[in-house]
């Protein structure tokens, strides 16, 4: 093994590799400094080239960088981190530039010839990332930059298999994260801003109630709830007080509903679903009036509502197991036909789901039936 002149590091370095050595380069100017104003003559001059050559190859190997020097003939001249970086001993011969391509993997192999060759030729500077493997056959990724000076070519190899590793460590951490954070999510059942049952546990026991009224022919009722006008609201009083406003409201309408199994859930920005086993059309149309008194007594104040004060419109549907509905969808879209019905007379209205109503389907809140929908397939 050949180690390569210290003007020939130097040069290379300032390919860019240098920089990872700033902090150092300045002890050794220092260094030679001193050196040159105590040892003028050649022993002198010979000590300082040696103390620069040390601190140099000092650097590389703590930065993890080789130089290289490519003659025209193709012989190649090799720092000591270049044959550490390959997984070379220092009894290891110099390879040629053949034999230093084959340590490439071949995908790679083209590219550095053609960077190697246009460098030649037009005499400008390269740069590119490629992987080698080891004897060992231990791959490594580094980045190699060379330029022709004269009549060689100047390079350095940086090793950045480190980086790569953190890089694809970081990536598995975050993948972890994310895949932590659905699951976490899968498993949240409470809407934090409301505290209650959130969208996700009303599409579960959505279903689950529907198969079991379909099994055991029982009804199941359906109540829709909007806070009428509510985006004016937020305009006119704000983020942070509607906020308090509309978890004021949910927990006014949770405490409505009494009987097990019943289901109190934020359904949309400003609309809560409440899911009634066992009750039929008259007994939902029931909790409905129910839940507007409840609202109308917390007296929330409203400007520009006809009375002075946030309400809400209900829409209700259901259905007995035996009238052959199929789709937790169908009572869903009944109870939203119903809602919308509710809206067209003002708000603060209860409208029961009537079959002959060509009622505004329109979805404000971005259609959460193909959500249900998608739910209740991934289910079937």
């Amino acid at each position: 093994m050949t180690a390569m002149p210290a003007p020939a590091f130097i040069a290379a370095l300032g390919l860019g590799a240098g920089m990872a050595v700033a902090g150092l380069l300045p002890w050794a100017r220092a260094g030679m400094a001193r050196r040159n104003a105590g040892n003028p003559g050649a022993d002198g001059r010979a000590e300082i080239q040696s103390e620069s050559a040390l601190w140099l190859d000092l650097a590389a190997s703590a930065a993890h960088f080789g130089t290289w020097r490519m003659t025209p003939d193709r012989q190649m001249t090799w720092s000591a981190q270049m044959f550490e970086i390959h997984g070379l001993g220092p009894a290891d011969p110099m390879p040629g530039k053949r034999e230093a391509l084959d340590f490439f993997v071949p995908e790679d192999r083209a590219a550095i010839s053609d960077a190697l060759t246009e460098a030649w030729n037009t005499g400008t500077s390269f740069e590119l990332a490629a992987r080698l493997r080891r004897p060992d056959t231990e791959l490594r990724h580094v980045v190699l930059r060379g330029r022709r000076m004269g009549t060689a070519m100047l390079g350095v190899l940086l090793d950045v298999t480190d980086d790569k590793r953190a890089e694809a460590q970081m990536r598995e951490a975050r993948q972890l994260a994310l895949q932590a954070n659905a699951a976490l999510r899968e498993m949240t059942t409470e809407d934090a801003e409301t505290g209650l049952a959130n969208r996700r546990q009303f599409d579960r026991s959505l279903v689950h109630e529907f198969k079991r009224a379909l099994r055991s022919g029982t009804p199941l009722g359906l109540v829709m709830i909007e806070l009428d006008q509510f985006k004016s609201y937020r305009e006119i009083y704000g983020q942070t007080a509607s906020d308090a406003f509309l978890r004021e409201v949910a927990q006014a309408i949770k405490a409505v509903p009494r009987r097990t199994g019943d289901v109190v859930a934020r359904y949309g920005d400003a609309e809560i679903a409440v899911l009634l086993p066992l009750a039929d059309d008259k007994g939902a149309e029931r909790v409905a009036t129910i839940i507007q008194e409840a609202v109308r007594v917390l007296a929330v104040p409203q400007a520009g509502s006809e009375t002075g004060f946030l309400t809400v419109a209900c829409g209700v549907a259901a259905f007995i197991g035996l009238q052959g509905m199929s789709n937790p969808l169908e009572l869903v879209r009944r109870a939203d036909q119903a809602l919308a019905c509710a809206r067209n007379m003002g708000g603060g209205r209860v409208a029961c789901y009537d079959p002959s109503a060509n009622a505004d389907l329109a979805d404000p809140y971005g259609a959460p039936e193909a959500e249900l929908e998608r739910f209740v397939r991934s289910r079937s």
